[in-house]
């Protein structure tokens, strides 16, 4: 099966340098485009290996559109909460059918089959994919958008995927939003779930507001949710609502300057499935997302049910050269006085989830070369560990096309639970060659010291190749041994474990 596939990316990936060449330019039908996600990897240690393809197929004509997308797995990911019920698989995961009549002033667009959504900011509903944690909770039903003189309105039915690929709660959705001023718009969300077994449904919503005065914008939510059966049997009738949540951000502009604020309380608010297999609702993180290796090592994943915190953020050009951004953010647990722990019947203390600093200072010396230095400090709670990272970049443009990138990373952990401190070292070193090639050297060692005077020093290296193949075909290639570590996006965090081996990735767009 797999020399099939691989005979295939041969195929496309010929084809696609032929698309380079000036004398042939592909020409598909008019309405008509496809793309192509495929990942594979072998690892050697284990003799194990993935196979995952995405086959995406639209077509648009007038005012309808359709598509499908045809998913392989041959195997899939061996985590169960990846491959959800879909080890060995082979079919159309995805397709509908659109019409779309007037614009986006007044007009109407709907959509049957599967679909994706997000209200306001994802407090009440976040139907999405994002393949880089595996996150697809796409429903099947029926979705209606509706634009008149400012409004706007989304209605929808459908089912999303439980953790066995089976489509059992049925979810019905409508947000509403006015825009009143040109700086001011309104909203409400309302969402409930209709499990098929003999349960109460839960119910949920919730209204914002987004003004936009000068150089400050606002977004503000609230949300409430209810739910007859855990009212009556875990808080005794004893309030009308069974969760709480608040959301707001805020940003302030001026010149190359600019503060940005975010607060949350989260209390009981996850939205999900009978089952508890499906989310719904993701509310903003209100967490920093990092782009170097080892600040993302020790992730805090987002809590819809019990978690408040806030986040600032300030970036100020010190100099023409040189530019700051320091940020500080912090998450705790609630107490025994939220919806939380009084359904739970528990009575704990608030208790810190994350503290995070972080500080980066960018100084460009002349053309050819810039300076990145960045310091991270975090304590989480869910491994117990305190962390200190300083971190060094530099960039060396050569020319127009050609440069050389150098990342140094070093990271200090103390295990608070067994009181254990370790370090670990990851140095980058990256070619480019603007737009066709890129390749990266990483290397990381960590070095423990598990009795007194006996050092323990682990290494993992890798060389990673990207080229684009003409101008529709991106390719990248690992080979090597890779740290096991997390990917967290939106505060949604998928665990990667280590790995031996050669991991291929090719996407195609045409």
């Amino acid at each position: 099966m797999l020399k099939i596939f691989f005979f295939l990316f041969l195929l496309i990936s010929l084809a696609s340098s032929l698309y380079a060449q000036d004398d042939f330019i592909p020409q598909l039908p008019e309405g008509l485009g496809f793309s192509n996600q495929l990942e594979y990897s072998y690892d050697y240690e284990l003799n194990q290996e993935t196979f995952e393809n995405w086959f995406n197929l639209d077509y648009r004509y007038n005012i309808f559109s359709a598509g499908i997308r045809f998913d392989i797995f041959q195997p899939n990911d061996p985590n169960p909460a990846i491959s959800r019920g879909k080890e060995r698989y082979a079919d159309i995961a995805f397709k509908y059918i659109e019409a779309e009549l007037g614009d986006i002033e007044e007009g109407m667009k709907v959509t049957a089959g599967n679909f994706y959504s997000l209200f306001g900011r994802g407090l009440i509903l976040k139907s999405y994919e994002n393949r880089n944690i595996r996150i697809d909770n796409n429903l099947l039903g029926v979705k209606v958008e509706a634009y008149y003189s400012g409004l706007k309105l989304i209605a929808l039915t459908g089912m999303a995927e439980n953790f066995n690929a089976e489509r059992k709660d049925i979810l019905h959705a409508a947000d509403l939003e006015y825009k009143i001023l040109p700086g001011l718009k309104i909203g409400g969300s309302f969402a409930s779930n209709d499990p098929q077994e003999d349960v109460a449904r839960t119910i949920i919503g919730s209204v914002r507001i987004q003004p936009r005065i000068w150089n400050f914008d606002f977004y503000g939510e609230y949300g409430l949710k209810k739910n007859n059966d855990t009212k009556s049997e875990n808080l005794i009738n004893a309030a009308n609502y069974i969760g709480e949540a608040y959301y707001a951000g805020a940003n302030f502009y001026y010149a190359s300057a600019s503060l940005v604020g975010e607060y949350k309380y989260y209390d009981n608010f996850t939205f999900s499935s009978h089952d508890g297999t499906i989310i719904y609702n993701n509310p903003p993180a209100v967490r920093k997302e990092y782009t170097y290796v080892l600040l993302n090592r020790h992730p805090s994943p987002l809590n819809q049910a019990n978690e408040k915190g806030f986040q600032v953020e300030a970036n100020y050009p010190v100099t023409e050269e040189t530019f700051l951004t320091i940020s500080y953010g912090e998450t705790k647990t609630l107490g025994p006085d939220s919806y939380y722990q009084k359904v739970l019947g528990a009575n704990q203390k608030v208790r810190l989830q994350l503290r995070e600093t972080f500080a980066q200072l960018n100084h460009t010396w002349n053309e050819s070369f810039i300076t990145i230095a960045a310091f991270g400090y975090n304590e989480e709670r869910d491994a117990n560990t305190k962390n200190i990272t300083p971190i060094l970049e530099n960039h060396f443009y050569i020319d127009e096309i050609n440069t050389l990138r150098l990342i140094m990373e070093h990271q200090h952990t103390t295990d608070k639970t067994t009181t254990e401190k370790y370090y670990t070292d990851v140095a980058t070193l990256e070619y480019l060659r603007s737009p066709l090639l890129s390749i990266s050297v990483v290397s990381e060692m960590q070095t423990k010291e598990p009795e007194p005077g006996k050092t323990v020093r682990r290494f993992w290296n890798f060389i990673q190749f990207g080229y684009k193949l003409g101008e529709h075909t991106n390719l990248s290639l690992l080979i090597g041994k890779r740290q096991a570590g997390n990917i967290c996006i939106g505060g949604v965090c998928r665990y990667e474990p280590k790995f031996s081996g050669i991991e291929l990735k090719m996407f195609t767009r045409l």
